[in-house]
């Protein structure tokens, strides 16, 4: 990978209808859940980093505390997951990588290990994405995700509430995934069931996702 370009796409363009209220915008650890997305970004030696929101201006606004990214507006995210994608891949690809890294907001828990440990992959080549196996789970692509060169005029046919993932369910031996420990699974926050959960585990101690024994 170019080391001076490893972008990372965090995407927060998302309505919140479950939740009702902005997901990126919550608290947890006193700070927000976009800022520790970015700061696990930034640690992890994300460079530069990227946000897709709605109204970019009114998130940076409310998000506390952030390392230094560009803000990118998705005015259509009511189209899905797939058109703020494809909004944040055309932002970064102007950095001239040869992968972009993407993260979701609303993933609670995304660790600078996890996100140096996808980059550390990238550099060694020799696959079209990357994909973190949280505890050897390859049934679902954990994120971080690493979208290299010959994936991304996949990324722009797709439509539709969905990310990568048909993208990288249909790449066989040419993805290639990165063995995690599952306790560094981040956590899915979609309801207020779930922020409270979130909440209360970060009140009793570290934030381990049910299930997973570490």
């Amino acid at each position: 990978m170019n080391q001076e370009s490893r972008p990372f796409v965090v995407l927060a363009a998302g309505a919140s209808s479950r939740m009702g209220r902005p997901k990126p915008l919550l608290e947890l650890g006193g700070r927000t859940l976009l800022a520790n997305a970015l700061w696990a970004a930034h640690e992890g030696g994300a460079d530069p980093l990227l946000v897709v929101a709605r109204d970019p201006e009114e998130l940076r606004s409310r998000a506390g505390p952030v390392p230094a990214a560009e803000w990118v507006a998705s005015p259509e995210a009511h189209r899905g997951q797939s058109y703020s994608l494809r909004v944040g891949l055309s932002a970064a690809v102007r950095h001239q990588p040869q992968a972009v890294l993407v993260g979701l907001a609303d993933h609670v828990g995304l660790r600078p290990e996890a996100v140096a440990a996808v980059l550390e992959a990238v550099a060694q080549g020799g696959s079209k994405a990357w994909s973190v196996a949280y505890g050897g789970d390859r049934t679902i692509p954990g994120h971080p995700v690493a979208l290299g060169r010959d994936t991304w005029p996949l990324v722009e046919r797709l439509r539709g509430d969905r990310g990568a993932g048909p993208i990288l369910a249909g790449l066989g031996e040419e993805l290639r995934w990165v063995d995690l420990p599952a306790s560094w699974r981040p956590v899915d926050c979609d309801t207020q069931e779930d922020y409270q959960a979130l909440v209360a585990a970060d009140l009793a101690g570290p934030l381990t996702p049910s299930g997973d024994a570490g």
